[in-house]
């Protein structure tokens, strides 16, 4: 019987769990201008922070919907990307990679979003 109730709660301990992991497990970031100019120094970091965490196994998967192929472009620039979290990466580097896109600030002028989703999707 004491086993049991330990599998019980085991298992309803995960259950809550698994939906919160779930979550948070990859991140839609864009850049972009407001009218003016972009701030490529911001840009430039923003990439360099992806690169590394992609270097890294922090990212598996990183999508790019803008710029793309056959898309419009803006004329300022910026980047419209997804970054999916690495198999068996634990939330905490993950969560470290989220919290250095956050710490990036652009000039004013330059809009920047980072936003928690459940997984990447193909647009």
């Amino acid at each position: 019987m004491n086993k049991f109730t330990c599998a019980i709660m085991v298992g309803a301990v995960l259950s809550i769990s698994a939906p919160a992991y779930a979550e948070s497990r990859a991140v839609n970031i864009s850049i972009g201008s407001i009218g003016g100019s972009l701030d490529n120094a911001a840009l430039r970091t923003i990439r360099q922070v992806i690169g590394f965490a992609v270097a890294s196994g922090t990212v598996d998967k990183f999508i790019v919907y803008s710029p793309r192929n056959g898309s419009p472009i803006p004329i300022e620039g910026g980047l419209s990307a997804c970054a999916e979290a690495g198999f068996g990466i634990t939330n905490t580097r993950f969560n470290a990679f989220i919290q250095q896109l956050g710490s990036i600030k652009p000039q004013p002028g330059t809009f920047f979003n980072v936003e928690l989703t459940a997984s990447c999707q193909l647009k």
